[in-house]
Parts: C-alpha cells; sequence; structure tokens
C-alpha cells in the first residue's frame, strides 16, 4: 500500500504515517483479494507477533498497519522517523464516523456486549446510516476456536453485503479469526480496534488527554483493570525493550508487501 505521508519501518514492518481518514483510504484501494485487515500495533502487539505463527500470519496479510502504542512511536523517531505519528482504533473509528455513510457503506460489528451492539447501532443511524445497513453480533467466549460457528458468522457478515466489519472483541483473536476466515468474509474492511467499540459507545472512559500524549494510556487502563492487566503491563511488556533492542524482522512470513 502506498499512501502521500509515506511510511514508517519497524521490525521489518511497514507502517502507514498518514491519518486515520488516509489509513482508510488505502485499505479500500488494496487490490488484494479477501478482507482489507487493518492492524494497530501497540507494546502487546509486538511482543505477541514474537511468540504467534498465526498473528504474523494475519499482520503479513493486513492492508494497512499502524502505529498505535506511543513507545513504537517514540522508537520510530529515535529510528528517524521524525514525523512517525499515532493512529489508534478510535482514530479509525472517529474517522468512520467523519466519512459518513456514503463511504462506509454497510457496517456489522462484532461486540463484546448487547449493550455496546444497541448503542453503537443507534449511533450509526443518528449519523445517517440506514437501519438495515448496520448489523452486530455478541460472539461467544472461544469462538475463534470454534469452527463451525466461525463458518456461519463469516457467511452472516458476507451475505450483509458488509463493506466495513468492526472487531471490538480484542486481539490476537480479532486480526487472527479475520485472517483465517479470508475470502468467506467477502472484500470488508476489517478494523481490528478492541476497546474502542466500547469507548465510542460510553460504555468505557478513556484516558484523559494529557494521559495520551506523555504515553500513560496504558497506566489509566490499568488502573481500571487492574487484576487484567498486570502481567501484561508488568510481565510481559518488557520483553519488547529486548526487541526493541535487537530491532529484528518478527518472522520470515512478514514483509513489506503490505500496510506500507
Amino acid at each position: 500500500m502506498s499512501n502521500a505521508a509515506g511510511s514508517v519501518d519497524l521490525f521489518g514492518l511497514a507502517f502507514s504515517n498518514g491519518s486515520g481518514a488516509d489509513v482508510l483510504k488505502a485499505a479500500r484501494a488494496s487490490t488484494a483479494p479477501g478482507p482489507r485487515i487493518i492492524v494497530t500495533a501497540n507494546v502487546e502487539h509486538i511482543v505477541t507477533l514474537r511468540d504467534e505463527s498465526a498473528f504474523r500470519s494475519a499482520y503479513a496479510h493486513a492492508a494497512v498497519r499502524t502505529l498505535d502504542g506511543m513507545p513504537l512511536v517514540w522508537l520510530a523517531r529515535l529510528r528517524g522517523h521524525r514525523d512517525a505519528r499515532r493512529v489508534t482504533g478510535h482514530d479509525l473509528l472517529d474517522a468512520v464516523f467523519a466519512e459518513g455513510a456514503a463511504a462506509s457503506g454497510r457496517v456489522y460489528m462484532l461486540c463484546a456486549s448487547d449493550e455496546a451492539g444497541r448503542i453503537l447501532t443507534r449511533r450509526f443511524v443518528a449519523a445517517g446510516y440506514p437501519a438495515a445497513a448496520v448489523a452486530f453480533e455478541v460472539p461467544p467466549f472461544g469462538f475463534e476456536r470454534d469452527e463451525a460457528y466461525g463458518r456461519r458468522l463469516a457467511a452472516a457478515i458476507k451475505e450483509h453485503g458488509t463493506t466495513l466489519l468492526l472487531m471490538g472483541v480484542g486481539a490476537p483473536k480479532s486480526e487472527i479469526w479475520a485472517d483465517r476466515q479470508g475470502a468467506a468474509l467477502g472484500e470488508p474492511v476489517v478494523l481490528c480496534i478492541g476497546e474502542a467499540l466500547n469507548v465510542a459507545a460510553g460504555l468505557v472512559p478513556r484516558a484523559p488527554v494529557l494521559m495520551q500524549r506523555l504515553g500513560l494510556e496504558w497506566l489509566f487502563r490499568f488502573a481500571g483493570q487492574p487484576a487484567r492487566l498486570f502481567h501484561r503491563y508488568f510481565v510481559r511488556s518488557w520483553r519488547f525493550l529486548v526487541l526493541a533492542g535487537l530491532d529484528r524482522d518478527l518472522g520470515p512470513s512478514l514483509g513489506k508487501r503490505s500496510g506500507a
């Protein structure tokens, strides 16, 4: 993929340096068959890429990759990409609403709760989307390992005529599931944006802007869910420092053929 803003190279991967709107436009312009997946890299993603081949495959096939975590942005700037920018799932969803129904077309959401799905459906309709153009489902726990359910869900998404699929069920399962379903989903743009859907629904607060700019959004999230996030932030994340020091490609399946 190419865009006027250029790209940032880290860990043998090319990341978009465009705005949220640029990223959506680039994904739609992708000529690769199947879903046009957008992944938003953070520290946890980089650590997981080192361990999980299925996640590496999803990243390799992604139409566009963005730098979500501020540590990645800082690393990119240290590597000489002075204009590296952060584009989060929140930014991408904001861009979707800014573009409107004419650009996004038919929306399907995989949500963490019925409440989130209902609220977001109302928000899309209020933004001008026909009610029939918006659908959602709350997948059961472990859905990504249920092949029969996965086939039914992919068929429902394709039958809906989905042009924008919003995955709000967490990483790496969102990325891996969408990548494995492939052509069964049709050719929608797929935003793997996790908690951003709950934030957009008003069910989960986001860190204050100052904390975001200082790279402390993780601390705000940890304060809200310490038991769930302790291992991620205080055990696994230290591995990122080693990977950043080496800055090696994260697997032979990864390349720069997409996501620039």
